[in-house]
């Protein structure tokens, strides 16, 4: 269990630990579903056949007819995606375009369900095998989580912790709900159930929420594509600034951010954009961060320090303590430094 007050954040490279998609990969992949195109007018030839079938609903309920002014927009972003940072910063760049926001989201939705599906830890029968990875951080996590846990602290366990993710995936909610069930042996009722305590910020939002978590549009883990409910998980889908919007989601998110001992950064680019949202507007106490930065070469390393160190800057005062950078992946960095962190 956690005794000091610990915010995870985490990027792509985490959740590529279980097989999604990171950055570039992304980015290829959405470009591939969004090149929409028909050879003759009429046969597909190239693009996601889901969401082909879905802007056609779209168009529908807008009363209309045509879908080729959407697919234009899904063929601007396939050929855009080779010059973007990320496909969020496409989209922030273009927000006023509303046909290029709908494609964009409609593409990341389909993208991140299909990566849930084939993720490593997509369970079969709700049955998880953890033998078969058991070097990810998500188990690492869970270990450290639980140790000196006895069942009468269950109610508790979460106390000190929280998350904030940048990916839409839910692949934290997931494992941790399914870890807590075998580990405990606990029903799954009772696991979802402490699980829903685990506070878990999405800035971007996700593809929906499970099911056992309750509001918005519920979606299983790796649920299969369906051409009807897309659209409504698209629209779980934030770009930048309509995130950034949502001030009351931000102060909160920052709030927990302000007030923690610990900040951990796992699989995180440290991208400016991002930094942005996490940067606090007040604080008090004093922190250790740590965090990975694995492929990053030494400039970009001493970039990716003082984002952070400037994120956690009030009034010329910065709040950071002892820093600790890795170039390894999240799971290692968990390992090394448990004991500084538990």
């Amino acid at each position: 269990m956690f005794k000091r007050k610990t915010v995870f954040i985490v990027g792509a490279g985490a959740s590529k630990e279980v097989g999604l998609p990171v950055g570039d990969e992304l980015k290829n992949t959405i470009a591939g579903k969004l090149n929409i195109r028909f050879d003759d007018g009429y046969s597909q030839s190239s693009g996601d056949k889901k969401i082909a079938e879905a802007l056609k609903l779209i168009v529908v309920e807008r009363g209309g007819r045509d879908i080729n002014p959407l697919c234009q927009a899904g063929r601007s972003i396939a050929s855009a995606m080779p010059q973007a940072i990320s496909i969020d910063n496409f989209l922030q760049t273009h927000a006023n375009d509303a046909d290029i926001v709908l494609m964009g989201k409609l593409g990341i939705a389909a993208s991140i369900l299909e990566a849930e599906r084939s993720s490593t830890i997509c369970t079969k029968d709700h049955v998880m095998d953890f033998g078969a990875h058991p070097n990810i951080w998500y188990n690492t996590f869970c270990k450290m989580l639980a140790e000196n846990v006895q069942l009468g602290d269950l109610e508790t366990i979460f106390d000190n912790v929280a998350f904030v993710t940048f990916n839409y995936d839910r692949c934290i909610e997931h494992f941790v709900s399914h870890w807590l069930e075998n580990y405990f042996r606990i029903s799954a009722d009772h696991a979802q159930n402490l699980t829903r305590k685990l506070k878990v910020f999405h800035p971007y939002g996700q593809v929906g929420r499970l099911p056992w978590q309750g509001g918005g549009i519920s979606v299983g883990y790796g649920t299969e594509l369906s051409s009807r409910t897309l659209p409504q998980i698209a629209g779980q889908i934030r770009t930048f600034t309509e995130r950034a919007e949502n001030d009351a989601m931000l102060d909160e998110m920052r709030d927990y951010v302000a007030n923690s001992e610990q900040i951990v950064y796992l699989g995180f680019s440290y991208g400016q954009m991002n930094m942005e949202l996490l940067t606090v507007p007040h604080c008090s106490v004093y922190k250790s961060v740590f965090g990975t930065v694995l492929h990053m070469p030494a400039p970009k390393v001493t970039q990716a320090q003082n984002r952070v160190r400037m994120s956690l800057t009030t009034n010329t005062q910065s709040w950071v303590g002892q820093q600790e950078y890795l170039g390894a992946e999240a799971n290692k960095l968990l390992n090394d430094y448990w004991y500084h962190l538990v």
